[in-house]
C-alpha cells in the first residue's frame, strides 16, 4: 500500500458516512490498469486488490470517473468544495459534483480537470473556491483577442452575485468559520468579500463576446467594511452575502456588498474600489457604463460619486502644493499632537499620566509569500493580505488596551503595490487613535512593506486601518483606555487625516 492509498483510506475513515461519494456500477475490462497502482489489473493479486477496498478491486475493474449521487442532501451535497477537490486531485480523476454544488455554479461543466484557477483555489475557504470557479466558467481567452469596440450600458442588477454561508445546515462549514469565541473570524470574511468583488466585477465588464478579450481587473482599495453596531457574527444562523457594481467611471468601478440574515437584517456593508488594465497594453481600458433604476441604486451611485469626486479634488489640490500639506486648523492640531507627543518622549515625568506614544504600541508580524495563497492572476491574493493585516491588528489592539478588542470596521485599505510570489512581506501595526464616545474606541493602522534583501530594498504595498471597540464584560465596568500621541511629523499629519476622515476632532 502506498502514500496515496493511505490518504484515501484516512479520509474515508474520516469523512461521515453522510458524505459518501457513489460509484458507477460499470465494469470494466480485465486489461484496464489499476486505478490506484497503475499495475496491470490482470496481475493484480487478491491481497493488493483488497488494500484499494472499500472502492473496488482491483482485479475485474477500474472505477469510473466519480458522479454525483442520487440524493445530493445524503451524499456530497453538504460536502465543502475545497475537500471535494481535494479527493479529485488525490484520486487523479476529473469527476462531477452533486447537484446542490451544480445548482449554485448552473455554467459549470460536468467534467472539468484541475486548471490554473482550481489550483490557486484549492487553498481557499469554501466560499472562495465556489466564486473563482465559477468565474473560470465565465471565462474566455484574455490575451491575443481583439479588444472591445462597444461600449455596453448595463444595469446593477446585471452584476449582481450571491452566495450562501448555511452554518445551520453544513458543520463543516461552520467549522471552518469559527475562531475561538465560537464566532465569526473575520479574516476569512475578508477574503470571500475579496473573492465577491472581483466577481461582482467581472460580470459587468464582460460584452458577452467571446471574440473580445477581458480587461484585467486589480483591487484599488477597499473603502469602509462595516459592521453593524453592537452586532455580532454567530455561526447559529444562516446568512447571505450579495454584491453589486454601484458606479461606474472610465475605467473603475465601485461594488457594493453586503451580507444579511435570514430574516433580512443588515450585519455588514462593504465598498471595493476596482480598476481595469488591458492585458496587452497594461494601460486603463474602457468598460461597460452602468444605469441605475430603482432609487437605492440611485442614491448608492449618488453617494459614490460625491466620494469620488471629493477625492479628485483633493488630489488635485495636492499636485498644487504639498501633498501633506494641511489646512491652518489640522496644521494646528497636529502641532498639538506633536508637542505632546514629544514632551512624553522626552520628559515623561512632566507628561499626563494616562498616555503612551504611538511607536510605543507597535507589532509586527512576517510571512514568505507562498504560491498556495496566489489568486487567478498568479500574484498573492489581495484578500489574503487583509487577512494577515487584520491577524496583526487584532493583537496589536489586545495588548495595548488590556480588554477584548470587538471587529467594527475596515475604515481604509489602499492596495499601493502588487505582491508577488515568494516575497518577504512584514506586517507593522500601531495604535493611531484611541477615544471615547459610548464605548472605548481603538483605531489600527497596519502597514504592509515587502523587504527585498538581495536588492537592499523595502517598500510599502499596502495600508489597512482597523477599527475595534471595548465592551465590557457581565457585571464589570467600562474598560479605560490610554491615550497615544505622535512623537514624528508625518504621524501628527497622519493621525489628523484620520480624524478628519472620522469627524470627531
Amino acid at each position: 500500500m502506498n502514500l496515496q492509498h493511505v490518504l484515501f483510506v484516512l479520509l474515508r475513515v474520516q469523512t461521515p458516512a453522510s458524505f459518501e461519494i457513489v460509484l458507477n456500477k460499470t465494469d470494466y475490462s480485465p486489461k484496464e490498469q489499476c486505478f490506484f497502482c497503475k499495475k496491470n489489473a490482470s496481475a493484480a493479486s487478491a491481497t493488493s486488490a483488497a488494500a484499494h477496498l472499500p472502492v473496488a478491486p482491483c482485479s475485474t475493474r477500474r472505477p469510473p470517473p466519480l458522479v454525483a449521487a442520487s440524493s445530493p442532501p445524503k451524499h456530497v451535497a453538504s460536502w465543502p468544495l475545497h475537500q471535494q477537490r481535494a479527493m479529485r486531485a488525490l484520486l487523479g480523476r476529473p469527476w462531477r459534483l452533486s447537484a446542490a454544488s451544480r445548482a449554485l455554479r448552473p455554467q459549470m461543466h460536468a467534467l472539468r480537470c484541475f486548471s490554473g484557477e482550481d489550483m490557486a483555489a484549492l487553498h481557499k475557504s469554501p466560499i472562495v473556491q465556489l466564486l473563482w470557479k465559477e468565474r473560470a466558467n465565465s471565462a474566455r481567452v484574455t490575451a491575443g483577442a481583439k479588444p472591445q469596440e462597444k461600449i455596453l450600458t448595463k444595469t446593477p442588477h446585471c452584476s449582481r452575485v450571491e452566495v450562501q454561508y448555511n452554518f445551520k445546515d453544513d458543520p463543516l462549514l461552520k467549522e471552518q468559520y469559527q475562531n475561538f469565541n465560537g464566532l465569526m473570524q473575520f479574516s476569512k470574511l475578508f477574503e470571500d468579500l475579496d473573492a465577491l468583488a472581483g466577481n461582482v466585477a467581472f460580470k459587468h465588464c464582460d460584452d458577452d463576446d467571446p471574440e473580445t478579450r477581458m480587461p484585467q481587473l486589480v483591487t484599488a482599495s477597499v473603502d469602509r467594511i462595516r459592521l453593524q453596531p453592537g452586532t455580532a457574527i454567530s455561526l447559529d444562523k444562516n446568512y447571505t452575502m450579495t454584491g453589486q457594481v454601484s458606479w461606474v467611471g472610465s475605467s473603475s468601478l465601485v461594488i457594493h456588498m453586503q451580507l444579511t440574515t435570514e430574516d433580512a437584517k443588515d450585519v455588514l456593508k462593504a465598498n471595493f474600489t476596482f480598476v481595469a488594465r488591458d492585458v496587452t497594453t497594461g494601460k486603463s481600458c474602457k468598460i461597460n457604463r452602468l444605469q441605475p433604476e430603482s432609487e437605492e441604486e440611485k442614491r448608492l451611485f449618488q453617494a459614490a460619486d460625491d466620494k469620488i469626486t471629493a477625492m479628485k479634488a483633493a488630489r488635485k489640490a495636492g499636485k498644487r502644493g504639498s501633498t501633506h500639506e494641511l489646512d491652518a486648523n489640522s496644521a494646528a492640531m497636529a502641532r498639538e499632537l506633536l508637542d505632546q507627543g514629544r514632551l512624553l518622549q522626552d520628559m515623561p515625568g512632566l507628561a499626563v499620566g494616562d498616555a503612551v506614544l504611538i511607536s510605543q504600541t507597535r507589532r509586527e508580524t512576517m510571512i514568505i509569500c507562498q504560491p498556495q495563497q496566489r489568486n487567478t492572476a498568479g500574484r498573492m491574493f489581495g484578500g489574503y493580505l487583509m487577512r494577515c493585516a487584520y491577524r496583526c491588528a487584532f493583537p496589536t489592539a489586545y495588548m495595548f488596551a488590556g480588554s477584548f478588542p470587538h471587529f467594527v470596521e475596515v475604515d481604509e485599505v489602499t492596495f499601493l503595490q502588487p505582491v508577488e510570489v515568494g516575497d518577504i512581506c512584514e506586517f507593522s501595526g500601531q495604535v493611531m487613535i484611541t477615544y471615547t464616545k459610548v464605548r472605548p474606541v481603538v483605531h489600527v493602522e497596519v502597514t504592509a512593506s515587502v523587504l527585498k534583501p538581495d536588492l537592499k530594498s523595502s517598500m510599502i504595498t499596502n495600508v489597512f486601518n482597523f477599527v475595534f471597540e471595548l465592551r465590557p464584560k457581565p457585571g464589570q465596568a467600562l474598560p479605560v483606555v490610554k491615550r497615544v500621541f505622535p512623537n514624528a511629523e508625518a504621524g501628527a499629519q497622519r493621525v489628523v487625516q484620520i480624524m478628519e476622515r472620522h469627524d470627531f476632532h
